[in-house]
């Protein structure tokens, strides 16, 4: 097994097969980089939800480059080529989505509030640059434009993220957590076959909200908004959100 890259929170080996080793470590980071840290039981907890969910994901017919959980903070997993962009699917305002909107760069989407946390009917899809310095929101015309991926590719990732977020929203819900937003990321085979890739249903990668809180008219975050932010200790809010989503 040779270590070939370390990403943010993840260090990448390339098995002796040809799989890629996953290590999900405890390092933190926000703002493109600038705001790092490191929690105990990140990794632990981040890949415990991502195997959970990738198996959730794969009963309902979605195809994962998952294989199997090695350890309490390894995966092994397909090796792709993955695709240049990341989708985000949004059920509520928040995040750079509510930021771009308070610059006065862009409209909600229509019989959204204008106001952070306001519910998005029916959701919405966007998607971001993957490799650049600085990833930035892609207009579809961009992503074919560039040749980075066909139509019909482009509608396969689509549907699949709706139907993601279609998978996770109500057992989340039925939990008191609210899914307000959340990334993927795709990659090919080498016999073109795309796959959901990275990671899923981790607070690294999804925007969660304490339901009850959210009532009251709080924003109770169970996520890396906590360590954004400043909000409290982030260890006990993913090992938080870790026991809700796991607990029977």
């Amino acid at each position: 097994m040779r270590l070939t890259g370390k990403g943010k929170a993840k260090d990448i080996y390339l098995a002796d097969n040809g799989d890629i080793i996953f290590e999900f470590t405890d390092r933190v980071t926000a703002f493109d980089g600038a705001k790092k840290a490191e929690y105990p039981h990140k990794g632990k907890v981040c890949c415990s939800l991502a195997a959970y969910w990738f198996r959730v994901l794969e009963e309902k017919g979605i195809h994962t480059h998952f294989k199997e959980k090695i350890g309490t903070n390894r995966m092994r997993v397909v090796n792709l080529k993955i695709l240049p962009i990341e989708v985000i699917w949004r059920n509520y305002v928040a995040g750079s989505l509510w930021r771009r909107f308070e610059k006065g760069g862009i409209k909600l989407p229509d019989y959204a509030e204008a106001r952070e946390g306001a519910l998005i009917p029916g959701g919405m899809i966007e998607f971001t640059t993957k490799f650049e310095a600085v990833d930035r929101p892609v207009s579809t015309k961009e992503i074919l434009d560039s040749g980075w991926m066909t139509g019909k590719d482009l509608d396969y990732i689509s549907r699949i993220t709706e139907k993601i977020n279609d998978i996770m929203f109500y057992p989340l819900v039925r939990k008191d957590i609210l899914l307000a937003d959340f990334k993927v990321e795709f990659g090919r085979t080498q016999d073109g076959k795309i796959l959901l890739a990275d990671e899923v249903g981790t607070p690294d990668g999804c925007r969660f909200w304490d339901r009850n809180s959210y009532i009251r008219g709080e924003l109770l975050s169970l996520d890396k908004d906590v360590f954004r932010k400043n909000k409290g200790d982030l260890s006990a809010a993913y090992i938080a959100i870790h026991n809700r989503i796991l607990k029977e």
